[in-house]
C-alpha cells in the first residue's frame, strides 16, 4: 500500500503544560478509509489538527508523501492546505451572506483541478438548493453542503472532525454513506475522527486514542455499511 501521510513521534503540549500527544507514529494510505477514536481528551482531535496542518506540534514531524510539512512556513503551509487537503467539521463554517453555490465555489476558485460542480453537488442531492442561503438549510443539507466545498477541488486527503457529531440519525447515515462514495468514486483517502463506535465500524481502519497514545490500530475486516448501524443500541467503549 502507498503511503500519503504519515506521523513521527507526534508530541502535543498546551500552555498549562499538559502533555496530549506522547510520540505517535502512524501511516496512512492511499485511498483508504480511517476511522480514530476514542473518548474525551483522548487527543484524537489534536492528531487531525496537526496532521491536517491546522495546528503545529511540540516535537515530531508530519511527512505528505516526500515532504516534511511540519518544516513548511506559513505560507507554505496555507498553500498546501489549499491544495491537497480539505477539512469537514461538526460546524459547518459556511458563510451566511453567500448562497449555496457561491459557498461551494469558494473551495476551487484557484484550483485547476477542481472536480465537476454539477456531479458533486448531484452526488450529494444539493443541486436543488444551489440558490439559497444557509439559515434557509436544514443540518444535514449545511454539512452536505460542506462537504461538496471540501471535496470540489479534489483533495488527496479529507479530514472529518465529527463530522456526523450535530446530525440526527437519517442524516448521519446518509452523510457517512456519501463520504464512502466519494472515496470510492475519487480515490480520496478519508481521516474521520468520531467518538461513536457505531460510526468507526463502517470503516477500512480503526485507531483508538487513549491518554495521548494509540491504543490500539487494527484494520476491520468486516466494516458495516450505514444502513447496518444499530443506532438504538449503547456505544461500545470497550476498545478506548
Amino acid at each position: 500500500m502507498e503511503t500519503i501521510i504519515r506521523t513521527e513521534k507526534i508530541t502535543k503540549k498546551f500552555n498549562n503544560n499538559e502533555t496530549v500527544l506522547k510520540g505517535i507514529d502512524l501511516s496512512f494510505y492511499l485511498n483508504s478509509f480511517n476511522a480514530i477514536i476514542g473518548a474525551s481528551g483522548s487527543g484524537k482531535s489534536t492528531l487531525l489538527n496537526i496532521i491536517a496542518g491546522l495546528l503545529r506540534p511540540t516535537s515530531g514531524k508530519v511527512f505528505y508523501q516526500d515532504l516534511e510539512v511540519t518544516s513548511f512556513s506559513d505560507t507554505q503551509l496555507s498553500k498546501f492546505k489549499k491544495y491537497k487537503i480539505s477539512t469537514v467539521f461538526q460546524n459547518y463554517l459556511l458563510l451566511p451572506n453567500l448562497t449555496v453555490a457561491e459557498n461551494i465555489r469558494i473551495g476551487i476558485s484557484e484550483s485547476n483541478k477542481a472536480l465537476p460542480f454539477s456531479e458533486i453537488t448531484e452526488m450529494l442531492g444539493i443541486d436543488d438548493i444551489l440558490s439559497k442561503f444557509p439559515s434557509q438549510l436544514s443540518g444535514g443539507q449545511q454539512q452536505r453542503v460542506s462537504i461538496a466545498r471540501a471535496i470540489i477541488k479534489n483533495p488527496k486527503i479529507l479530514f472529518c472532525d465529527e463530522a456526523t457529531g450535530a446530525l440526527d440519525e437519517e442524516n448521519s447515515i446518509r452523510v457517512l454513506k456519501l463520504l464512502h462514495l466519494i472515496k470510492k468514486h475519487y480515490g480520496i483517502t478519508i481521516i474521520f475522527v468520531t467518538h461513536n463506535l457505531k460510526i468507526a465500524d463502517t470503516a477500512e481502519r480503526i485507531i483508538t486514542m487513549k491518554d495521548g497514545i494509540v491504543h490500539n490500530d487494527m484494520w476491520n475486516e468486516n466494516p458495516i455499511s450505514a444502513d447496518e448501524i444499530k443506532w438504538g443500541v449503547n456505544v461500545d467503549h470497550s476498545r478506548e
